[in-house]
């Protein structure tokens, strides 16, 4: 073994990462990857409710939002190391550092000592953009229905969100973008992909988010070195469960069986842990 590295996992609302790390986690219990847990969790209590609901084929509840604590765990196979910080937080927390420009010493710490981030995006909650250039002019009517909503406050779209949030992330790390970053290696997990309804062939993740984040995809490309970042898609429990109805055939099969990822080659693997791996 030869390498080690550091993971931040992190996300926003509704991007699916407390699932992930449980099924993670379920696949590392279940010996079902290429990966072996060296160090477990000291607490499970953070994703341990989540655990029980997916073996009872129930959907895991929301983080609550005041709610700010933390999983730390070691994997390796024959090659690697990986140290994974999981920070279990409301995903308007991630909203709140944006907006504010604030970072707590604790997220100072995560960000600075980790030489590997993993992003969740939901791409199916990411509103589309409308067209201007093929819209006709609008009516009197349709102005004042729109000129009648003011904002609270100003927020931004979702590709300056995220863009916003990797700058900061780069400015604490001390990263310059003159030159093209090599470190931290970055991973883009489009989350719940099984919610988009696409063809399991023809389809590749970068390809999905050129589509629905045009503006962050060509950040990343212009920032990033070339073969220090990518894009993958990720279902980790291979279908939508409900919060209160069972999902017999889910508790049947297992959960540590449930859930694939789709490689930046479009390929769908159903080992999770190579979503860590880089």
């Amino acid at each position: 073994m030869n390498q080690s590295h550091q993971l931040l996992i992190i996300g926003g609302p509704n991007a699916g990462k407390t699932h992930f790390v449980c099924q993670l986690y379920n696949r590392l219990d279940a010996k079902r990857s290429t990966y072996h847990m060296v160090t477990a969790p000291l607490d499970l209590t953070v994703i341990k409710s989540v655990i029980g609901r997916l073996a009872q084929g129930l959907s895991g509840e929301h983080t609550e939002s005041g709610l700010n604590e933390e999983i730390n765990f070691v994997v390796a196979n024959e090659y690697k190391e990986i140290a994974l910080s999981f920070p279990d937080y409301a995903g308007e927390q991630i909203r709140t550092l944006v907006r504010d420009r604030l970072v707590s010493s604790r997220w100072y710490e995560l960000i600075t000592q980790s030489d590997e981030w993993l992003l969740l995006i939901r791409p199916d909650e990411i509103p589309t953009l409308e067209d201007i250039t093929t819209r006709g002019l609008a009516n009197v009517e349709d102005l004042k229905s729109r000129f009648a909503i003011v904002p609270k406050q100003v927020e931004l779209t979702p590709p300056s969100f995220y863009i916003e949030l990797l700058q900061m992330m780069l400015y604490i790390k001390g990263k310059s973008v003159i030159t093209p970053v090599i470190e931290p290696r970055l991973t883009i997990a489009l989350s719940c992909w099984d919610t988009l309804n696409l063809s399991s062939s023809g389809i590749t993740p970068f390809g999905e988010l050129q589509k629905r984040l045009p503006f962050l995809s060509t950040f990343l490309e212009t920032v990033w070195a070339h073969d220090s970042w990518r894009v993958c898609g990720l279902s980790s429990l291979g279908r939508t469960l409900d919060t209160k109805v069972p999902d017999d055939d889910f508790v049947d099969e297992g959960p540590e069986t449930a859930g694939y990822l789709v490689l930046p080659s479009g390929e769908h693997d159903p080992d999770l842990t190579k979503l860590i791996t880089f």
